[in-house]
């Protein structure tokens, strides 16, 4: 009986991780093809600009286009919405010539598996690859594994170890928003297909907008600021001056949440609204307000500019900003002004949140400061 192997994802866009994949599923498994399967783009990240449907089904047709056993579906595409994997595998099953089918996922995933929907049919139904991914605790996983056969009398699971390329779509997308190359991360002809049809550009232009629909003209007028010393800090220190402004750009768009929790609601709603996933600008933005140690350096060239920017005007200021300009140890400023500002909320009469204490402890530890 012919077997085929089932790909789902966003594929947005598709790269080489994922051929690679592909090819050693079908290979450990002995698969006769493998389907690609893009998903439907959820409406409720339009802030995102996402590749439509339409683009991430032909970036995969180009790429599997020089291999015989690769096809795609776009079963998902068509019918829109939500897609269940139940759906999707009984579609397919309907259509017929695909002989059994193997859902292929991540360890990751086979962790929830009987919380799917119809997990009891999917199992009854369908065999499963499960290919082990570097970060899973495989103890954890094979435990699940072994649940799972017990728990389903007749489930076809079978754990795959496999070779794991580092490569996310999402740190494609930010790369060639940066200007960066995506040569080798993603077939030739879907790189010619991107610059082509214009994907996957313009990311700044619309946390700009963003921010001027959220903010009022004092914020505003601050957070242009954080992003022109963000960039400046960038280049001065060596850290990336498009990640330092695309956190400066969302740093403060949710001040309402408070103090403290701003920097957090602002770093959870840059990743659900624009699918920024990259950590780094992540805690950039999380961060911001309070420090924490560990601070990457461009957390750190963030939260100078937060702190120094050309309308903060307290007596400190100009003083700083001059030792930040002289200065080429940038994890040395950072104690200083987080020192100084635990300073001025002393005096105050206010507690410093216990996170800014102890990023002064590890800048001291650390560094000897």
């Amino acid at each position: 009986m012919k077997r085929a192997g089932v790909f789902g994802g966003s594929f947005d866009p598709v790269h080489t991780g994922h051929l690679l994949l592909a090819e050693q599923m079908a290979e450990e498994a002995g698969l006769d093809e493998v389907i690609f399967i893009p998903a439907f783009r959820s409406p409720f990240k339009l802030a995102s600009d996402p590749a439509e449907g339409e683009h991430r089904l032909r970036m995969l047709e180009l790429a599997v286009s020089s291999e015989p056993k690769f096809r795609v579906s776009d079963i998902e595409l068509r019918r829109g919405g939500a897609s269940y994997t139940s759906d999707t595998l009984d579609g397919l099953a309907a259509e017929g010539g695909h002989g059994e089918l193997f859902f292929i996922m991540g360890s990751d995933s086979l962790l929830g598996l009987d919380r799917w929907y119809r997990a009891d049919h999917l199992l009854k139904e369908y065999s499963f690859l499960v290919g082990l991914r570097k970060g899973d605790d495989e103890e954890e996983v094979r435990k699940k594994h072994a649940e799972l056969l017990g728990r389903f009398p007749g489930a076809r699971i079978r754990l795959l170890e496999i070779p794991e390329l580092e490569i996310s779509s999402s740190d494609l997308r930010l790369r060639h928003q940066a200007g960066r190359s995506l040569r080798y991360a993603v077939p030739d002809a879907v790189l010619e297909y991107i610059d082509a049809s214009g994907l996957y550009t313009g990311l700044l232009e619309k946390l700009e907008r963003f921010a001027e629909e959220r903010q009022n003209p004092h914020r505003l007028a601050h957070t242009r600021g954080v992003v022109e010393y963000a960039e400046k800090y960038a280049l001065k220190f060596g850290a990336d001056p498009f990640k330092a402004k695309a956190a400066a750009w969302f740093h403060d768009n949710y001040k309402e949440a408070g103090a403290l929790e701003h920097g957090p609601k602002a770093a959870e709603e840059l990743q659900r609204l624009f699918g920024i996933s990259d950590p780094d600008i992540l805690n950039a933005v999380r961060y911001h307000t309070t420090g924490r140690p560990g601070m990457s350096l461009l957390e750190i060239c963030v939260k100078m500019a937060d702190l120094l920017e050309p309308g903060r005007s307290y007596p400190e200021a100009q003083e700083l900003r001059e030792m930040v300009d002289a200065s080429d140890d940038p994890q040395r400023c950072m104690y200083e002004l987080i020192m100084r500002a635990n300073d001025s909320l002393y005096a105050k009469g206010k507690v410093p949140a216990k996170i800014s204490l102890d990023a002064v402890e590890y800048f001291r530890s650390k560094y000897g400061y």
